[in-house]
């Protein structure tokens, strides 16, 4: 795309928006009788605006639809956000990998600033975490005897019981853990013998580059969004020789995701 152009009955105020409000340099910049416009630099796109009362056959703009919106995609959104010289909400981590704010221009069209978080293929490489302790339902989870079977025939792991438990404090492990969970997995079934049993999906994990495992996701209500359960066939506290609040990276296998969860 070379650039978006659009016009305005407003011309003065949009130029101030873009120019100095949202600071994006000006590339090119015309004023003449029967026509008056500037050119914007946005991250190597460019946004060109025109002024309709300049315009020999001016338009009869109608107010712009929501489907049209202008996308800024930054490193950091953040301290984009931080730089800009107008009120704009804050920055929030979304569940398909990015982190974003939007507000809109004085035509009201809506300008949204984009950090990607996760892997554009909906798979992250790797989450971090910080070990926490937990409630010991994971003990008696992986040691149901249907649960047992299934981790020991499709993932080949015969777990240690109980889990290895992890928050996600930082907004890229929570959008990585988001983009993953989107994913089909490893399901283990719930033959529905007990009133505790539920389901589940696993995901492969290389465990701080030392021992394979798998994220254990529980189908429940209510299962909090930063919590993560890891299984392996050791005791993983011992044998890394970690406590609480200790970081761990988990390094993900794309191999054990299928298409979007159900």
């Amino acid at each position: 795309m070379s650039y978006v152009a659009l016009v305005t009955d407003q011309y003065d105020e949009m130029r101030r928006f873009y120019g100095e409000k949202l600071g994006f340099p000006v590339v090119e910049a015309w004023d003449r009788d029967n026509a008056r416009g500037v050119r914007f630099d946005i991250n190597g796109m460019r946004l060109e605006l025109l002024d309709n009362k300049r315009e020999r056959r001016p338009r009869t703009l109608e107010q712009p639809a929501d489907r049209f919106h202008v996308v800024v995609e930054v490193d950091d959104v953040d301290a984009a956000w931080q730089k800009l010289d107008i009120d704009a909400p804050v920055p929030e981590t979304v569940s398909w990998g990015a982190r974003l704010f939007q507000l809109r221009d004085p035509d009201g069209v809506a300008v949204t600033f984009l950090q990607w978080l996760a892997s554009r293929t909906g798979v992250p490489e790797s989450i971090h975490g910080k070990v926490s302790s937990g409630t010991n339902r994971g003990q008696q989870f992986t040691q149901l005897d249907w649960a047992r079977a299934q981790f020991i025939e499709k993932l080949e792991i015969d777990p240690f019981p109980g889990t290895l438990n992890l928050v996600l404090d930082d907004p890229d492990s929570q959008a990585a853990w988001s983009a993953l969970r989107n994913t089909s997995g490893i399901r283990i079934d719930n033959p529905g013998d007990g009133p505790d049993d539920c389901e589940a999906r696993c995901y492969r994990v290389r465990i701080a580059d030392r021992f394979d495992g798998a994220i254990v996701l529980p189908e429940v209500q209510r299962y909090p969004q930063n919590k993560i359960e890891i299984i392996a066939p050791i005791g993983l506290r011992s044998e890394l020789e970690i406590a609480d609040g200790e970081d761990i990276v988990l390094e993900i296998t794309p191999a054990v995701t299928g298409g979007t969860a159900g």
